[in-house]
């Protein structure tokens, strides 16, 4: 069963950096189980582990809140806002910049 999905993106070997992105949990019975927080980790894992990176960073609307609080549960920290950046309809939208660095999750 397909639960959920992240990626990758914009791999920068040479500057060791990456951002997450496509973050997905489908299915409204699978959200809130924890799920989301476990493919982060495994993102994470990956970037700072397999491709040796130095930081991963990701883009979140404000208002999602059980986002936010998910990424800061696993590390990330806040570095940003960009307001108004996404034209939804005929609304505009903020968004936050998160990131994390190897070194902060090594301690974690």
């Amino acid at each position: 069963m397909h639960i959920g999905n992240v990626e990758l993106n914009k791999i920068d070997l040479q500057n060791g950096s990456t951002t997450i992105c496509r973050v997905l949990i489908g299915d409204k019975n699978t959200k809130g189980k924890g799920y989301g927080k476990e493919i982060i980790k495994a993102a994470i894992k990956i970037g700072f582990e397999e491709l040796n990176l130095h930081r991963i960073d990701l883009f979140v609307f404000d208002f999602n809140k059980p986002a936010i609080k998910c990424y800061e549960s696993v590390g990330f920290t806040h570095e940003g806002l960009l307001i108004d950046c996404r034209k939804i309809g005929n609304e505009y939208w903020s968004l936050i910049q998160m990131s994390i660095l190897k070194k902060e999750y090594k301690n974690l």
